[in-house]
């Protein structure tokens, strides 16, 4: 697609009404999307070529930010609609053995309604999950695909802003980064505007104090995440100029003084790839694939989006199969010696994830108090583009319209997932209590 084709699609669907927005009006919060009425269980053996042609034709960017048919379409096509970047992999492929557990599928939960087992819950014709993996010391323990393909490449929205915190703790730990310096020691254009004495600390754990809080609100509207959103595909701003990804990265205003809020953010992590790619001197899908992606075993290339100007979408467009983003979560467990030859998150950097959060900031934003409520119980805060860090170690991170990835270190298990829309009982809540029934922490 051109850009002045994506532009269009882009700007059509500004102006176009999701089939239910009306209804999802009558949820107030942040976080009410505008849903289309459709199964993803038809997607689990591809498109025919006329549905592919249809729901190409139908989609547009808010299509995308929206849970909808089309959107679904590109969230296993993403490469179709604008330019991407290949991370590679190398070597042979790290082959996950099975252990198959059936009680996790029985495992229930309840909602305000009813109780729900897991299975059966996922499994529904109305389930918007496309696919289910959990591993338990470094075995699948349970696997299922009900609106996808196995081989298939799922985007991982915003589960893809841990390759940055990773990135960002692996150059720590070389003495290439101090977290304690303001944005503009690594980044000089920073100079000049509100990022230019944001630690990157606090860029990196969501805090920075501007005013680019995201969620389904701020991303329509005249907001100033709004326009980094425009910018990102290329379309005109509110002011009917087009401007760069970086412009209007650069452009974000301060708020008030960083360090005091979990305000959740993409253009955070976007600034931070600017600051990977700047001291690196290397494309982000160069540092991923060098740094991460060849050294895994991983089971196939990842693409990465790229903005009109090149810019890579670090915060959101990473897309791989499910059992390569399971093989990145066993990077973090004692596992990790089965797919890697040498340790990529280190013990050092993972002690960092889980101990380098501020709690007194967790439920000053919009996200904190949502993953509280989904989760059942209070996460003691976020830390290194990780959305919450459990009392246990456990880390979890989610991903716009229904991705998630939970790893327990302690307990050596990973659970991950994609969807296209969010289940009855919120999948956050299931992945912490199929973790905790697999086993006890080990303290060795």
């Amino acid at each position: 697609m051109t850009k002045h084709g994506f532009a269009k699609f882009f700007l059509g669907g500004l102006l176009a009404v999701s089939v239910n927005s009306v209804l999802a009006k009558e949820d107030t919060s942040a976080y009410a999307t505008p849903s289309e009425d459709f199964s993803v269980s038809a997607l689990k053996h591809g498109y025919s070529l006329q549905d592919a042609k249809r729901l190409h034709e139908q989609w547009n960017l808010q299509k995308f930010l929206d849970i909808t048919e089309s959107g679904a379409y590109s969230y296993l096509h993403l490469p179709e609609f604008m330019p991407h970047a290949v991370i590679h992999r190398d070597g042979p492929v790290a082959e996950l053995k099975y252990a198959y557990n059936n009680a996790i599928g029985r495992l229930s939960l309840k909602n305000k309604h009813k109780k729900h087992q897991l299975e059966q819950m996922i499994s529904a014709d109305d389930s918007p999950l496309q696919g289910l993996l959990v591993i338990n010391k470094g075995k699948i323990v349970y696997e299922l695909y009900p609106g996808m393909r196995k081989t298939d490449r799922h985007v991982w929205m915003s589960n893809s802003k841990t390759f940055a915190g990773l990135l960002i703790a692996k150059l720590e730990d070389e003495g290439r980064i101090d977290l304690q310096q303001p944005v503009s020691r690594y980044l000089k254009k920073a100079k000049g505007t509100a990022w230019e004495n944001v630690k990157v600390f606090d860029v990196l754990n969501m805090q920075s104090g501007l005013n680019l809080e995201e969620n389904p609100a701020t991303r329509k509207g005249d907001t100033p995440y709004n326009a980094f959103v425009r910018a990102e595909v290329g379309v005109p701003g509110n002011d009917g100029k087009v401007h760069s990804h970086d412009e209007a990265l650069l452009a974000i205003p301060k708020l008030h003084e960083p360090g005091q809020r979990f305000e959740y953010s993409s253009a955070n992590t976007q600034m931070l790839g600017l600051i990977i790619e700047e001291i690196t001197q290397k494309r982000l899908a160069e540092v991923i694939s060098e740094t991460i992606w060849m050294p895994s075993a991983m089971a196939a290339d990842a693409t990465l989006g790229l903005s009109p100007q090149g810019n890579a979408i670090i915060h959101g467009l990473i897309s791989t199969r499910l059992d390569d983003m399971a093989r990145f979560g066993m990077l973090y467990t004692p596992s990790a010696q089965l797919i890697s030859r040498e340790p990529i998150v280190t013990p050092s950097m993972l002690k960092r994830m889980q101990t380098s959060g501020k709690s007194d900031n967790y439920l000053k934003g919009a996200l904190g108090p949502r993953l509280s409520e989904e989760f059942g119980e209070q996460p003691l805060f976020n830390s290194y583009q990780w959305d919450a860090v459990f009392a246990d170690g456990d880390i979890y991170k989610s991903g716009m319209n229904g991705q998630g990835l939970y790893i327990s270190p302690a307990r050596d298990n990973v659970v991950v997932w994609f969807a296209t829309g969010f289940t009855e009982v919120p999948m956050e809540a299931f992945a912490r209590k199929i973790s905790l029934s697999l086993g006890p922490v080990n303290t060795n």
